[in-house]
């Protein structure tokens, strides 16, 4: 199968597994879902505000809502798309004033400059490649926008992690069916997205500031023998502070 092809069948996966899922179910996922990422990531939509202003917010990848959750009291106009109809028009209820719909991230449907803010959040694991995401954000985003993108695998950690992985699933799925770890593509069959390259690519495509934040998972419910080894990495990156000793991170880059 070709790149092409492959980019495809992912998303194809992606819209069948999130038109099934219900958002309680999403609502599930501690790594997401908790006090730690809720404060982080108000943090980081508040100092997009402080350099790029509060007029107009977009979630790309919106799920059942979690960034919007947050923007709706912060910016005056949001919107939030996703690959699943479905769970959009579930969640719909929740958010009365954003304006909410299914679209491809690949090919949105907003004109140039429109946004002071874009956020991708949990989407870049769903995505073989990312140039045509962040072109589209590129385009979107206004002079002096914010991209912020959060909560992908780190390549730098994840190369040593994925060995463990394939060990354990060999021979079984990761996420319960070969579509669910089709749609969780580089939490599944790539060893992690690698933010350097990614911090590259949107510096030539026109981004004038690019950080990468490195961190470490907020969720504290993983098992005895997972959260040993998280709190070992969080006492040795105040030691050694090396990237490879961080599972995620996260991008913001300034137009």
């Amino acid at each position: 199968m070709d790149k092409r092809d492959l980019a495809s069948e992912i998303k194809k996966a992606n819209r069948e597994v999130y038109n099934s899922i219900t958002p309680e179910k999403y609502n599930l996922n501690e790594s997401i879902f908790n006090d730690g990422r809720k404060k982080a990531c108000g943090a980081i939509l508040d100092k997009a505000i402080q350099n790029s202003g509060n007029e107009r917010f977009l979630d790309i990848g919106t799920g059942t809502g979690n960034l919007l959750r947050l923007s709706c009291d912060k910016f005056k106009f949001c919107a939030g798309c996703d690959i699943s109809e479905n769970l959009m028009a579930k969640v719909k209820i929740e958010f009365p004033k954003a304006h909410l719909l299914a679209s491809d991230a690949e090919n949105l449907p907003f004109t140039d400059s429109k946004f002071n803010c874009v956020s991708c959040y949990a989407l870049l694991h769903h995505l073989l490649d990312h140039e045509k995401l962040f072109k589209e954000c590129y385009r979107i985003l206004g002079n002096g926008g914010t991209l912020y993108t959060d909560h992908d695998p780190n390549y730098y950690f994840n190369r040593f992690y994925h060995v463990y992985y394939r060990i354990k699933f060999s021979g079984k799925h990761g996420f319960s069916s070969a579509t669910e770890d089709l749609a969780e593509y580089h939490n599944v069959f790539s060893p992690g997205i690698d933010p350097e390259h990614l911090r590259k690519l949107l510096l030539d495509m026109g981004f004038r500031k690019v950080d990468v934040v490195y961190r470490i998972t907020d969720n504290r419910n993983m098992g005895l023998v997972k959260n040993c080894f998280l709190a070992f990495l969080r006492l040795a990156v105040k030691i050694i502070p090396v990237r490879s000793f961080h599972t995620h991170f996260a991008i913001i880059a300034v137009k």
